[in-house]
């Protein structure tokens, strides 16, 4: 495992952690400079055709390779890791290094500290332009920070989480009656996002670990009240309340463990342990097969995709599995990794294998996921 991750590192260091997105498709300076690029239907088409393409067409389409925050954040956690068990300086100026491109794309119109994906993102409920800050990302952000927070005790990583949680306090909250909150994923944005609304209420609490601020107690335990609330009797969680985000995926069911999982340890609390091993237990009967290889779908196997590798593994260490954590950590080796190239590949259909080699979606995850693995054997 450990010369896996030395030669992925080697490449990112390569690439000078600069890639693709599954998602980037909207950069295209040909498709920016056509008549179609006014059209949101043309943009969805164009968008949805990167996304779903197993051949790489965007060197042709002139997608430049880019900087993505997220992708950065978990780089940042990933080298946090490695400097711990290691002590090696390099790390941790690698993680500084990124730090500092991700504080470079904070959005510019706001004067409080928050980031979005460095592409124009067209889908069925959103349209966002480049840079708009949304809580996947921002929260992301914040997590990394408090963990370059935690080593160094710089006060500017906290100030800049904190203002995070500005952000998601003035921008997202979608809903409030009081007993329940639920934040959004983009500002002026309506729809319903469970893994969204559980990566705001996580922040909050580890905000709360460090501040004691009871502002940061009262969201994250109203926020995960709205989510555990929509949880179905079974343990599974639909994406999201919209019609069409009626679906229960792997990785995202992982995200909502996660979150949970965090929100109790920094709050100190075992309130919602019932929530989570109903959860958990769906997740492990509906979303993997015997040999750990993990479906998409709760009733659907394919595409054997890299983002559940890595949230699995995460998922599965986060809760103790650590035998199945390395089984699944075997198959993803087996059937994902490019050794010639060094890096993830993205997905396998039942007819192909789409090999492009994602920043953000395959390499940053499966970066972090290794470096906890290694942490965790």
């Amino acid at each position: 495992m450990r010369i896996i991750l030395d030669k992925l590192l080697a490449k990112l260091e390569a690439d000078n952690f600069k890639g693709w997105d599954v998602f980037d498709g909207l950069n295209s300076r040909l498709f920016q400079n056509s008549p179609f690029y006014k059209s949101r239907l043309f943009r969805l088409l164009w968008i949805q055709f990167f996304k779903r393409s197993p051949l790489n067409f965007r060197k042709l389409a002139a997608v430049p390779m880019g900087y993505n925050a997220k992708g950065l954040a978990l780089f940042i956690q990933g080298l946090l890791n490695l400097y711990k068990l290691e002590n090696d300086d390099k790390f941790l100026k690698q993680a500084y290094k990124l730090a500092d491109i991700i504080i470079s794309q904070k959005a510019k119109d706001r004067d409080y500290f928050c980031v979005g994906y460095n592409f124009f993102w067209e889908a069925r409920a959103f349209s966002v332009p480049a840079f708009t800050p949304n809580i996947i990302v921002s929260s992301f952000v914040g997590q990394a920070f408090l963990d370059l927070y935690d080593i160094d005790r710089n006060e500017q990583w906290l100030k800049d989480a904190k203002e995070i949680g500005y952000f998601i306090e003035k921008e997202l909250i979608l809903y409030d009656s009081g007993e329940k909150i639920c934040f959004g994923y983009i500002p002026e944005k309506s729809a319903v996002v469970h893994n969204a609304n559980l990566m705001g209420a996580r922040l909050f609490a580890r905000l709360f670990s460090y501040t004691n601020n009871k502002k940061y107690k009262n969201f994250s335990i109203k926020s995960v009240r709205f989510s555990t609330k929509a949880q179905r009797d079974d343990g599974a969680w639909v994406y999201g309340e919209r019609d069409h985000h009626q679906w229960i995926d792997n990785f995202h069911t992982g995200f909502n463990l996660i979150a949970l999982s965090d929100v109790q340890k920094y709050l100190n609390t075992k309130q919602w342990q019932n929530t989570i091993n109903i959860g958990l237990d769906y997740h492990l009967r509906n979303h993997f097969l015997s040999d750990m290889t993990p479906k998409f779908y709760d009733n659907k196997l394919y595409p054997i995709e890299i983002h559940n590798f890595a949230q699995g593994i995460d998922t599965l260490l986060t809760f103790r599995y650590q035998k199945k954590a390395q089984k699944l950590l075997k198959r993803c080796i087996e059937l994902m990794w490019d050794e010639k190239e060094g890096y993830f590949d993205y997905q396998k259909t039942r007819l192909y294998k789409n090999k492009i080699n994602y920043i953000r979606w395959s390499q940053a995850w499966m970066f972090y996921a290794l470096t906890i693995m290694l942490i965790e054997t």
